[in-house]
């Protein structure tokens, strides 16, 4: 039986395309560096381990493939990562590449180029190829604030009044499915966003009404909300905060993530999630252990 690729199986889009395709009876291999850490558990699922780093453990797992779900972490070794896995795509025969690629607007940055080096592998490759462009994740740019909700009742940033079309990943993955499974996608570049574009303080004020808490918005300058990263997590570095948090919001600051499109709704027929089903789907996760205001406010000023 072919069988759909998916690179990363432990990611995050790699698990959600995942628990999708699986849902709809198709079968998936996915690929992992450590099958100890992959949660995915079903008859259709198949647990391969290969390291794009090692393009020689790719050639293996790309036997009877059909297509392949092609993404890889944010690091500065992007680029030749998903080349190598494009490359052997193409020798294996692989008829349809889907590639998650971004609708904010980078212009230049580390990360648009290493991007944009693989676009130009890709479209050369003779792979039919989509791109699924997510503007940026409820999750990845949510989750986080956890913490600083519970403690501080508070969000804090650096993107001043930028606005963000928040996409949550249930979407994404449906999205990806959908391009994966059924045809009349090639040469597509999907951008996928939430139905409004809202600045961190409008977030702020929908998680204040989700959660039935005021939640505040600060805004600080790019050299202090860095600093207080770094304190805060002592396992990221500089380069890694820049590459991972920093160049994003750079870009909601200067309106490059301020975009609503209509795509999801045009390939589903239904709505995309709204930010406020994602905090009300996920109240608990964000109020649990919230400390009274007061104490929130004191804790502010060891930020």
């Amino acid at each position: 039986m072919e069988k759909i690729l998916i690179s990363t199986g432990n990611g995050m889009f790699g698990k959600a395309l995942a628990t999708e395709l699986l849902k709809k009876k198709i079968a998936i291999r996915l690929m992992v560096r450590d099958k100890s850490k992959c949660a995915i558990k079903d008859p259709l699922a198949e647990i391969v381990t290969g390291d794009m780093d090692k393009p020689e453990t790719l050639t293996p797992v790309m036997d009877g493939i059909s297509g392949l779900y092609l993404s890889s972490p944010m690091d500065p070794r992007l680029a030749q990562r998903e080349i190598a896995m494009i490359n052997i795509a193409r020798d294996a025969g692989v008829k349809h590449l889907v590639k998650v690629f971004g609708a904010v607007r980078h212009e230049g940055d580390v990360l648009d180029q290493s991007h944009r080096a693989v676009l130009e592998i890709m479209k050369a490759s003779g792979i039919p190829w989509t791109m699924v462009s997510p503007n940026s994740v409820m999750e990845t740019s949510l989750v986080s604030y956890q913490p600083s909700i519970q403690y501080m009742h508070a969000i804090y940033g650096m993107s001043g009044k930028g606005k963000v079309g928040l996409v949550a990943l249930r979407d994404i993955a449906e999205i990806s499915a959908l391009s994966l499974i059924t045809h009349g996608h090639d040469e597509k570049n999907y951008e996928i966003t939430g139905p409004a574009s809202l600045d961190m303080a409008q977030v702020a004020a929908v998680f204040s009404e989700v959660l039935g808490k005021k939640i505040d918005y600060i805004d600080k300058a790019e050299e202090a909300f860095a600093k207080m990263l770094l304190k805060f997590d002592k396992t990221q570095t500089p380069e890694n905060l820049d590459l991972n948090v920093l160049c994003h919001l750079r870009a909601w600051k200067n309106g490059k993530a301020d975009l609503v499109t209509d795509t999801f709704e045009q390939l589903t027929g239904h709505k995309p999630t709204s930010l406020a089903e994602f905090v009300r789907d996920n109240k608990t996760f964000f109020s649990k252990g919230m400390v009274p205001y007061p104490f929130a406010y004191m804790m502010r000023w060891f930020s």
